[in-house]
């Protein structure tokens, strides 16, 4: 579920907007504004005065012709006063839009419509003919278009259900209805992401004050607010009917004729069922004439709305919230946001991958820049440190000079003082040499060649008496000769080198 609702509702003169955000579980209203869409502006005035005289005819031969339609058919659009209003009403519509993008600081909107821009018709169909509700909603909704090859959006909700049938609101929003709405659309570039009945906003809005009298089974509400006269019939709460019937002002006899003519082609006439609580809605003060006029109907009350001008929107905000289904959203409304968003993720993917390439190209040449740099640096740094570093080797060199010299262990009289020590009886030393840290070659003659081999064994076993787990000879002791009671031995200081080809390992 959404976190936010924003709903835009066009009523009358204003565009009221309302914002909801989910707290603790609920929504509650966390902005609201309103613009006026009003067009009527001296500069046009002066512009209509012209067609004024065929506009009043039209208009009332309209309002004479609804007498022959379906009862469940909108009042008649108000015709345009010429090419110039039509625009004007496109751009101050728009404007106010911008207005409404900018405040919210988004540009898709829910949006909510009047009756009077609507076709709208109650279903009602079998339960075992549940899914066959739309298809039904969609033919019902063509039997009262007077546009019969066009092409509709029909929003569907259902508001009854007994074991026997289901009860559906459906309705449609025609091309001629919402011609300046989507002009207006396009020029502040918002798009409309679901489009609801201000009408049922209302109900949601003021349910508590229609049904204040209690044990009532049908009830008439007339709302005469910002958009004109709507009608609305409740059978035990659910509305069974539905129409607006415009702006243009009603004498009581107009509007009495009206709501007659209403009910009997909506066939809800009190006949069969009286109507037992007419309840009016106003902005203002009632006029007691239509009062008495209505009084034929039923009992009436006057309830007035709150000083809250946002509580239709509100209530569509909630009904939004707790996820109504009616939606009129024509579909070139709906391609519109398709492509809107289509093109936001477009962009967003593009701006990725753009800076996905310029992160691939900075590291491309960035790096063998940088380490470039780094190692003129350190070539720079390893210069300046080149005095001190051969200062170091040379103290280094001088320091193992004299450690080794200070070795008696690895020494030439020390190794030769091991050597004559493990000479055997019978064996006599004739030379020495000696090479430091490498190894030490002895030559000599016995008397029997056998005691050569324990002298070897002899130097290889001999200790460092320092670290006794240091043997003396790590590289082993090699006999390298023995002819004629004549020997030769090789003792290594080193031990030997793993890595070494095994052809030039010393053996032991």
């Amino acid at each position: 579920m959404a976190k936010e609702v924003t709903v835009l509702a066009l009523e009358g003169k204003f565009l009221r907007g309302v914002r909801l955000a989910m707290s603790d579980g609920t929504f509650s209203r966390q902005l609201s504004e309103a613009w006026s869409v009003d067009a009527s502006a001296p500069d046009k005035a002066a512009g209509a005065d012209e067609e004024g005289a065929d506009v009043q005819e039209h208009a009332s031969a309209e309002a004479d012709e609804r007498d022959g339609k379906g009862a469940d058919s909108p009042a008649e659009v108000p015709p345009e006063g010429g090419e110039d209003e039509a625009a004007s009403d496109a751009e101050i519509l728009a404007h106010a839009l911008h207005e409404a993008a900018t405040t919210f600081k988004t540009r898709e909107f829910i949006l909510s419509v009047p009756l009077s821009r609507l076709l709208v018709k109650v279903v009602r169909v079998a339960v075992d003919a549940r899914e066959d509700l739309a298809e039904t909603a969609q033919e019902e909704i063509k039997k009262i278009s007077p546009f019969p090859d066009e092409p509709l959006a029909v929003g569907v909700e259902t508001v009854a259900e007994t074991d026997k049938e289901i009860v559906a609101v459906a309705a449609a929003l025609p091309a001629a209805a919402a011609e300046d709405i989507s002009a207006a659309l396009a020029a502040a570039k918002v798009n409309v992401v679901r489009t609801d009945v201000t009408a049922l906003g209302r109900l949601r809005a003021f349910w508590p004050q229609i049904c204040a009298k209690e044990g009532v089974a049908r009830r008439l509400v007339l709302m005469n607010l910002d958009d004109g006269w709507d009608v609305l019939v409740l059978d035990d709460g659910a509305p069974v009917f539905l129409r607006g019937l415009g702006s243009e002002a009603h004498t009581p006899d107009e509007l009495a004729r009206d709501v007659t003519l209403s009910l009997l082609q909506g066939e809800v006439s009190g006949g069969a069922r009286p109507i037992d609580d007419v309840v009016v809605f106003a902005d203002g003060e009632v006029d007691a004439a239509i009062l008495e006029k209505l009084a034929m109907f039923g009992p009436v009350r006057v309830t007035e709305t709150a000083a809250d001008e946002f509580e239709s929107a509100e209530g569509v905000a909630q009904r939004t919230a707790e996820g109504a289904t009616c939606d009129v959203t024509p579909d070139d409304w709906s391609s519109a946001l398709r492509e809107a968003r289509f093109r936001k993720r477009l962009i967003v993917g593009a701006s990725a991958a753009l800076a996905v390439w310029l992160a691939v190209m900075g590291v491309f040449f960035g790096v063998p820049f940088v380490y470039g740099q780094m190692t003129a640096r350190q070539q720079a740094q390893s210069k300046r440190h080149q005095p001190a570093y051969r200062e170091a080797k040379g103290i280094e060199k001088k320091l193992k000079m004299v450690q080794a010299y200070g070795d008696r262990v690895h020494g030439a009289l020390a190794l030769l003082k091991h050597i004559s020590d493990e000479l055997p009886d019978g064996a006599r030393l004739r030379e020495f040499r000696y090479s430091r840290d490498d190894s030490v070659f002895v030559q000599g003659d016995v008397d029997q060649p056998t005691i050569v081999y324990d002298y070897k064994n002899a130097l290889f076993a001999l200790r460092n008496d320092d670290e006794e787990e240091t043997k003396l000879f790590p590289g082993g002791v090699t006999l390298s000769g023995l002819r004629q009671n004549k020997f030769r031995l090789d003792a290594v200081l080193k031990e030997p080198d793993e890595d070494a080809p095994v052809s030039k390992r010393r053996a032991k």
